[in-house]
C-alpha cells in the first residue's frame, strides 16, 4: 500500500515537472533572449529599436492569443492544445536558430509566441484537473511557481552562458530537445481529452484585441525612433483608439466573450489579473534595464550580466517557498497584500538611493532588487491561487489563459515602457535607474490598493 502511495506521488511530481517545462522554455525565451539582443544587434547590423522587436514580437503574440487559446483548450481539449502548441513552438524555435535576417527572426518569434500561447493555458488546465480534487492544488501551485521561478531566476544566467559559449542561436536551439521530451511524456501519460463541443469562441474579439495592443506597442516603440508627432506614428495611435472601441463594443454584444462575463463580475478575479499585469510590467522592465545597463553601460559580457541579475531573480524562489509553507496558515489574501508592501518598500528604497549614490553601486542594486523579488515571489503564487479559486473548475483553462496573458502583456509593456525610458534618456544611466524605480513605486502602490480594496475584503 505504501509503495502504491509513493508511486502515485512520484507520478504526480513528474507530471508537475513536465508540465512546467513549457513555462521554463517560455521564460528562457524572454529573460534569456533579452541578453541576446546586443549580440543579435551586432550580428544582424540593426538598430536598438529594431532589435527590441525580437522581444516584443514574441510577447505580443503570446500575450494577445492566450485568451482565445484558453477557450480553444476548453473546446478541443487541453491535451490536444498542449501538443499542438508545443510542436509549433519546437519548429519555430529551430527556425529562429537558423534565421539570417531580422525580418525572418521577428516573424518566427511571433510564430513561436503563438505556439506558446496554445500550450501555456493547456498546461494550467491539466494541472488543475489533476490536483483540484485531491486538495493539493495550493501546494502544487506553490511548487509549480517555485520551478518557474528557478527558471526565471536562472534564465538570465543560463541564457547569458549559452550566448557566451555557443552564440545567440543556442538560446532558441535549446528549446527543441526540451519540447520533444514534453510532447512525448504528455502523449504517453495524460488521458485523451473529453471534448466540450458547445463552447463558443469569439475570434473577432480576439483579432481586435491583437490589433489594439499591436498598434499601441508600435506607437510606443517606433515613436522613440521616428518621433511621436509624424503622421506615420500617429496613425498607429488612431488605430489603437479605433480598434479599442470596436473591441469593447464587440465584447459587450458577444454571446461568447473572450473572458466570460460571470468571471469579470467577480472583483477578486479582475483585481488579481491587474495585479499580475502590474507585477510583470515591473519585473520584465527591470530585467531589460539591468541587462542592457550591465552590457552597454558597464561593457560586461552577456554571461557576467546574467550573473549579476541572478541574485535578484533567484530569491523569487525564497518567496515561493515561503508562500508554499504558510499559504494554509496565513492565507493567500493576507500574503498577497503583505508581499506587495514589501516589494513597494524595495522600490522606494532603490528610488531614494539612486539620488544619494551616483552611479549606484552594483551591490546596492542587487540587494534592493532582491528585496523586491522576495515580495514578487510571494505575490505571484498567492495571486495565482486566488485567481484559480475565483474561477473554479469550469473556467480553469480560461483562468490559466488570463493569468499568462496578463503576464506576457505586462512583460510586453514593461519592455516597451523601459525601452522608451532608455531611448529618451540616452546614455544617462543615473536618470534611467531613477525613472525605472519611480515607475515601479507607482505600479506597486496601485497593486496594493487593488488587493486591499477588492481582494482582501472579499468573503471566502
Amino acid at each position: 500500500m505504501e509503495q502504491e502511495v509513493q508511486s502515485a506521488k512520484a507520478k504526480s511530481m513528474t507530471l508537475l515537472f513536465i508540465l512546467s517545462l513549457g513555462f521554463v522554455m517560455a521564460v528562457l525565451d524572454t529573460t534569456g533572449v533579452v541578453l541576446a539582443v546586443p549580440e543579435i544587434k551586432k550580428f544582424l547590423v540593426v538598430s536598438i529599436s529594431d532589435s527590441i522587436w525580437i522581444i516584443n514580437a514574441y510577447t505580443l503574440a503570446l500575450g494577445t492569443f492566450l485568451l482565445v487559446a484558453g477557450n480553444l483548450a476548453n473546446k478541443f481539449g487541453a491535451r490536444k492544445m498542449l501538443v499542438t502548441g508545443m510542436s509549433l513552438f519546437i519548429v519555430s524555435s529551430l527556425g529562429c536558430s537558423l534565421a539570417g535576417n531580422i525580418e525572418l527572426l521577428i516573424l518566427l518569434r511571433f510564430v513561436q509566441g503563438f505556439g506558446a500561447s496554445l500550450f501555456m493555458p493547456a498546461s494550467m488546465a491539466i494541472l488543475y484537473q489533476s490536483f483540484s480534487a485531491t486538495g493539493k492544488l495550493p501546494k502544487m501551485l506553490g511548487i509549480w511557481t517555485t520551478i518557474i521561478s528557478v527558471a526565471t531566476g536562472t534564465g538570465s544566467f543560463v541564457g547569458g552562458t549559452l550566448i557566451q559559449y555557443f552564440g545567440w542561436r543556442s538560446v532558441f536551439l535549446i528549446n527543441v530537445p526540451i519540447g520533444i521530451v514534453t510532447v512525448g511524456y504528455v502523449l504517453m501519460t495524460v488521458d485523451r481529452d473529453q471534448l466540450t463541443t458547445n463552447v463558443k469562441i469569439d475570434l473577432v474579439s480576439n483579432l481586435l484585441l491583437v490589433l489594439t495592443i499591436s498598434s499601441l506597442v508600435i506607437f510606443l516603440v517606433e515613436g522613440n525612433q521616428f518621433g511621436y508627432t509624424g503622421w506615420r506614428i500617429l496613425s498607429f495611435l488612431i488605430a489603437t483608439i479605433l480598434f479599442g472601441i470596436l473591441f469593447v463594443i464587440k465584447v459587450k454584444r458577444s454571446s461568447a466573450p473572450i473572458i466570460p462575463k460571470r468571471l469579470l463580475m467577480k472583483p477578486e478575479f479582475t483585481a488579481t489579473n491587474i495585479v499580475g499585469f502590474l507585477t510583470n510590467v515591473s519585473l520584465y522592465g527591470i530585467v531589460l534595464v539591468l541587462g542592457l545597463y550591465y552590457q552597454m553601460a558597464l561593457h560586461l559580457s552577456s554571461m557576467i550580466a546574467g550573473l549579476l541579475i541572478l541574485p535578484g531573480m533567484t530569491v523569487l524562489i525564497i518567496g515561493n517557498l515561503f508562500y508554499t509553507k504558510y499559504a494554509n496558515t496565513i492565507g493567500s489574501k493576507k500574503l498577497a497584500v503583505y508581499a506587495t508592501l514589501v516589494t513597494l518598500l524595495g522600490a522606494i528604497s532603490m528610488f531614494i538611493i539612486s539620488f544619494l549614490a551616483q552611479p549606484v553601486p552594483a551591490w546596492i542594486i542587487i540587494i534592493n532588487f532582491a528585496i523586491m523579488s522576495i515580495g514578487i515571489g510571494v505575490v505571484v503564487p498567492a495571486s495565482t491561487t486566488l485567481l484559480m479559486q475565483a474561477s473554479g473548475k469550469q473556467y480553469s483553462s480560461i483562468a490559466g489563459a488570463t493569468l499568462n496573458a496578463n503576464k506576457q502583456i505586462g512583460g510586453l509593456f514593461g519592455t516597451a515602457i523601459m525601452g522608451m525610458v532608455i531611448a529618451n534618456l540616452g546614455s544617462n544611466w543615473n536618470e534611467i535607474i531613477q525613472m525605472t524605480f519611480l515607475i515601479n513605486v507607482g505600479l506597486y502602490v496601485l497593486a496594493a490598493f487593488l488587493l486591499v480594496k477588492f481582494v482582501a475584503k472579499q468573503k471566502v
